[in-house]
């Protein structure tokens, strides 16, 4: 399944033109055989293959008849273990579609033979070159441990490929070098495309022959590759040689503008293409080296700086937006043959003539512009009135794309300016790509539903190259520019037992989620929706994961108990050892975790019943914490607080004692009274312990063991939380924030929670009744777009770095989603 995927992502970037600091970097490019015309350079195998398996949009691409064909000879990658990443390289193959090459940047052995029932391993020598061949489960492939780098290879031509590369020590792409000098840790993978000698290893690999690369789109191209659950995005350069013809040559030169024409265009648009230009003569030059065409340009469209092209089903409309319409204006008059009134516009209707196609081929092609309009110091034209009448109420009306759901859906992916700016639903996707010079892509892409997609693409002159983005997204249909807004979702295998939680991705500094589902599997899902692991736990979390780094190096590692174990798993769902540790009887309560000064020197408290753990870093018990058996049964999770410059660790018991201890285990503050405790954990607020019980009290402790009780007649599923300055109740529908009360919608609530983000305090509850998630700022002002849908509480963080907040909670049964708060 996994190559399947991939196979889909690389047939999507081929159409579409399609030195590091470390030495052991250069030296496994180095290795690439000179005939090789594209490299991936992937950072982490194992994280892009996942990527590309959950990726939505590459499972709908990966039964095509293409990909298909090519699946095979990538299942080797399956058996590839390559977490410090390498450079896949792509080569034409004799008598198969393609061959490939997999050099990885370590010297850490590659293949992964564990879990294999069927395999075969051959050691076979030729002279000075000795390699294997391997065959797994009936897929077989080669490798060779070469200067230090067990390389993999699809074939023994093109393992052999390799090692002739090292005798004769040909010298490295030039451009392949620069891209390599230009990485982007912070994703999976790159992709780098030498377009005029790929052109075969695309027309054999796809069986035909690629209209894309026959129209010479770019002559290089580099592009990150971004995939999000159901997102898929390429972005980076294209360089394009002004001495040769090429698609994107067109621009050559030119700089980029704002587009105009959206603010025209109407709303029902399905393909929305504009292209702009400061100097109309610098486009005609290119156009002119185009077509190896030495005559004289007429100067009638000097004036043009953008041309729009609106695709309304079959219908078309032809957008000139010029800073000056004298020359433009006297060539209709001159065509005109009658005059039409619409809503108090004119409609001119023309002789057919072909200098507007010519004059801007092959960007306008396949029109009639047999009717004009004229808005402001735009020139519009269409094959049909009627179509140009649609033009004309929707500006009379002020329903233009612009405003359009397609368009909201793009406007955190482009730039204001650009050369080329297009977008299409899925009912224009065919013909956009057709039209921007992808029409391979468009085959590629035909006969799958895209409803619910958008597809999006950008290119924006520079000097000497041009900024390339390309996107599929799935649409939106909230269209909110403000408020939550919807970032993704990602199905589990099972419903969710265990709400889902931020943790800290210490690769990247932003935040994965974890969560499990009612079969006691745990999640690792990136920022971006896609499922990193699972692994299959005995039984169900107990409380809150925790977020620990216990060897104190910046690397964090997930610490819980469930009902009989105390885990600590790496972020490759490892476990660490030597922790697991297993309890006779079961029923653990939640995990503490202390951290007495904020040095990463934790204390792990496990309770169980009466009995308690405590932990150092290493797994062993702390000898001399004397608190190891409790009065009583202990209820929830141990807190540890600071108050001034002294440590409490707080117990509640199920006999109604409240223990208040120091580090060592020794009593430091009595409490006198006993107290029918609720469900809420212990909080210190205003340098008080305060806690709530059944009865609807609550009770304010001091460091001297005094005691305050306030009746504020709490039902006794009632919610709290505190933290030193704030103080929130949740009372069946009453919600309190620092005293400020909010009478919300009857249902049924979950405990209040406050977070911190950015200088801001937040406050959410949900209703899991009516599954409406709310939020709250401290003045118990509710934060626009709220409340969402939602079906549990919520946890909150920074995800991604861009100081706004952004939350996660469970969505339907099996599927959580994040929001982000704009």
């Amino acid at each position: 399944m996994k190559v399947r995927l991939l196979l889909a992502i690389l047939s999507s970037i081929l159409l579409i033109n399609c030195a590091t600091e470390l030495d052991n970097n250069a030296t496994s490019l180095a290795l690439i055989p000179e005939n090789v015309p594209v490299i991936l350079k992937i950072n982490d195998l194992d994280v892009f293959l996942s990527e590309v398996k959950e990726n939505e949009i590459l499972k709908r691409i990966q039964d095509t008849q293409e990909i298909g064909v090519l699946a095979n000879r990538f299942n080797p990658l399956n058996y590839v273990n390559s977490p410090m990443g390498g450079y896949l390289g792509l080569m034409e193959a004799k008598d198969k579609p393609l061959d490939f090459v997999y050099i990885p940047f370590d010297s850490v052995p590659q293949i992964s033979l564990d879990g294999t029932l069927n395999k075969r391993v051959e050691n076979i020598a030729k002279g000075d070159f000795n390699y294997k061949k391997y065959e797994m489960d009936g897929c077989i492939f080669y490798a060779s441990v070469l200067q230090k780098k067990e390389v993999v290879a699809s074939s023994q031509a093109a393992l052999e490929a390799v090692w002739k590369q090292i005798e004769n020590q040909k010298p490295i792409k030039h451009q392949f070098l620069k891209f390599d000098a230009m990485p982007n840790p912070t994703k999976s993978a790159q992709i780098w495309i030498d377009v005029k000698n790929a052109r075969n290893l695309f027309n054999m690999a796809l069986g035909s022959k690629n209209d894309t690369l026959d129209n010479n789109y770019s002559d290089w191209l580099s592009l990150d590759i971004s995939l999000n659950n159901d997102a898929l995005s390429l972005n980076g350069i294209a360089v394009v040689n002004d001495s040769l013809k090429n698609y994107l040559g067109l621009f050559s030169r030119t700089s980029p503008r704002s587009n105009k024409t959206k603010l025209l265009a109407p709303n029902g648009t399905d393909s929305y293409i504009s292209y702009t230009f400061t100097d109309y003569k610098t486009f005609s030059k290119n156009q002119k080296r185009f077509f190896d065409d030495s005559g004289e340009r007429d100067s009638i469209f000097s004036a043009v700086e953008e041309i729009g092209i609106s695709q309304m089903g079959d219908e078309k409309v032809i957008l000139l937006n010029t800073y000056g319409t004298a020359n433009i204006l006297d060539y209709i008059n001159r065509l005109q043959t009658n005059s039409l009134e619409y809503q108090g516009s004119e409609i001119k209707e023309l002789k057919k003539d072909s200098l507007l196609l010519q004059s801007f081929h092959p960007l306008v092609q396949g029109f009639d512009p047999i009717f004009a309009n004229v808005l402001e110091n735009t020139f519009v034209f269409s094959a049909s009135q009627e179509t140009l009448e649609r033009f004309i109420n929707a500006n009379k009306s002020g329903q233009t794309f612009d405003k359009s759901l397609l368009f909201q859906n793009i406007q955190d992916h482009i730039t204001d300016e650009s050369t080329l700016l297009s977008v299409a639903s899925g009912k224009g996707l065919e013909k956009n790509l057709e039209q921007t010079r992808l029409g391979s892509l468009a085959h590629l892409l035909n006969n799958i539903d895209w409803d619910d997609y958008l597809y999006g693409s950008q290119v924006v002159a520079d000097a000497g190259f041009l900024h390339t983005n390309y996107f599929i997204k799935k649409v939106n249909a909230s269209g909110n520019t403000s408020g939550a807004v919807e970032m993704f979702k990602t199905q589990l295998d099972s419903d969710i037992f265990l709400n889902p939680q931020f943790f800290t991705n210490h690769r990247t500094n932003r935040k994965d989620i974890v969560v499990q589902d009612q079969d006691n599997v745990l999640y690792l899902i990136n920022n971006k929706g896609t499922i990193i692991w699972r692994k299959e736990l005995g039984s169900a979390i107990q409380g809150k994961i925790h977020e620990v780094d216990i060897y104190r190096n910046g690397k964090y590692q997930l610490a819980f108990t469930t009902n009989n174990r105390f885990y600590i798993i790496d972020r490759n769902g490892k476990e660490v050892a030597p922790f697991t540790f297993k309890y006779d009887g079961g029923n653990l309560n939640p995990l503490a975790v202390f951290d007495y000064a904020n040095n990463r020197n934790y204390r792990f408290v496990v309770t169980q019943g009466n009995k308690v753990f405590m932990y150092n870093n290493e797994g062993k018990i702390v000898s001399g914490f004397k608190y190891s058996k409790a009065e009583g049964n202990i209820l929830g999770t141990p807190q540890h607080f600071v108050i001034g410059t002294k440590d409490y660790l707080v117990f509640k018991l199920a006999n109604g004692n409240l223990k208040i201890l120091d580090r060592v285990g020794r009593e430091r503050v009595k409490v006198s009274e006993n107290i029918a405790f609720s469900d809420n954990d212990v909080k210190v607020h205003q340098n008080k312990f305060v806690v709530t019980s059944t009865e609807g009290l609550i009770y304010e402790i001091d460091a001297q063991g005094r005691i305050q009780k306030s009746d504020l007649q709490l039902n006794t599923d009632h919610g709290m939380d505190a933290t030193s300055r704030t103080l929130v109740l949740m009372n069946d529908n009453l919600l309190s924030i620092r005293g400020k009360e909010v009478t919300l919608d009857l249902g049924v609530y979950t405990k209040p929670t406050i977070f911190y983000l950015n200088d801001k305090i937040y406050v959410s509850v949900t209703d899991i009744q009516n599954l409406r998630t709310y939020l709250f700022d401290s003045q118990a002002e509710a934060i626009t777009g709220f409340p969402i849908y939602g079906a549990s509480t919520i946890d909150m963080a920074d995800m991604d770095n861009d100081n706004k907040a952004e939350l996660v909670l469970k969505d339907q049964d099996n599927s959580l989603v994040v929001y982000k708060i704009q």
